[in-house]
C-alpha cells in the first residue's frame, strides 16, 4: 500500500480495521504515530460535537433580563455572556478542528498529478519565455515579474477540478514541477508530502498556491520561496 493510499484512508476512517492499513501502521513508527494522532483529533471532535446548545436560550435569557431587577440582571448578564462566549469558543474549536481535518493536501495531489502524468511534461524541453509564462499566467491576474531561469514546459492544466498553471523548470537539482492553483479555502495551502521517490512542498502566495514537486533529496525549499517572491497579482 503507497502512503497516499494509506492516508487518505485513514483522513477518512481513522478507526479503519482493514488488514493492510493495520499491517502497515504495525511496520512503521511513523505511520503508528501519525494513526495515533489522527485517533485523537476524532476523538476530540467528537467530544466536542456532544456540547447541546438549547433551542431556546436566547428566549430565555431576553425573558430574565425584562423580569430581573437591573442589579439582578447585570450580574446575570455577566454569567450568561461567559456562557455564551463559552458555547462560541467550544463550537469555533470544533468547526475549525472539522475544517482543518478536512483541507485538501495539495502537495500530495501534486505528486499523484505528476506520477499520473508520466514523462510528458518532465521530458519537454522547450525553452519558455518568461513572457510566455506570463501570457498563461494572466489568466488568473497574475504575473512573475522576474526572470525564472530555464523553463521547459508551460501548460494550463486541470487540478483538482481547479483550472491551474503547470510548469517545468530548472531546479537546483535538476527539473521541477511547479503548480500555481487559485485560491480555495479547501485546499491546505502548507502542506508537504513526502511520496513515490517524490518530494513535494506548497506555500500561499496571496490569492494562489504554489506547489512545487522534485525529486527526493532535491532543495524544493529555495524554488518554493524564489517563486513566491516573485509572483505578484492584480488588485
Amino acid at each position: 500500500m503507497d502512503e497516499l493510499e494509506f492516508r487518505r484512508t485513514l483522513y477518512a476512517d481513522p478507526n479503519c480495521t482493514d488488514e493492510k492499513i493495520l499491517a502497515a501502521i504495525a511496520d512503521d513508527p511513523k505511520k503508528q504515530e501519525f494513526h495515533k494522532e489522527l485517533k485523537q483529533l476524532d476523538k476530540n471532535m467528537q467530544l466536542a460535537s456532544q456540547v447541546k446548545v438549547p433551542d431556546d436560550l436566547v428566549h430565555k435569557l431576553i425573558l430574565r433580563q425584562t423580569m430581573q431587577t437591573h442589579r439582578a440582571s447585570k450580574v446575570r448578564n455577566r454569567i450568561q455572556l461567559a456562557m455564551a462566549a463559552s458555547v462560541a469558543f467550544v463550537v469555533g474549536v470544533s468547526f475549525t478542528m472539522w475544517q482543518q481535518h478536512n483541507l485538501l493536501n495539495i502537495a500530495d495531489q501534486a505528486i499523484a498529478h505528476v506520477y499520473q502524468e508520466g514523462n510528458y511534461a518532465l521530458e519537454a524541453q522547450n525553452n519558455v519565455s518568461l513572457q510566455q509564462v506570463n501570457a498563461k499566467l494572466a489568466q488568473f491576474g497574475g504575473e512573475f515579474t522576474e526572470e525564472l531561469g530555464q523553463v521547459y514546459y508551460a501548460s494550463i492544466c486541470e487540478f483538482e477540478n481547479v483550472r491551474s498553471l503547470h510548469l517545468v523548470m530548472q531546479g537546483e537539482n535538476g527539473k521541477v514541477s511547479v503548480f500555481v492553483i487559485p485560491h480555495d479555502d479547501t485546499h491546505d495551502a502548507k502542506s508537504e508530502a513526502y511520496d513515490r521517490g517524490y518530494q513535494s512542498q506548497a506555500v500561499d502566495a496571496q490569492r494562489a498556491s504554489i506547489v512545487v514537486v522534485g525529486e527526493e533529496g532535491a532543495n524544493i525549499q529555495g524554488v518554493k520561496e524564489q517563486l513566491k517572491r516573485k509572483i505578484h497579482f492584480s488588485a
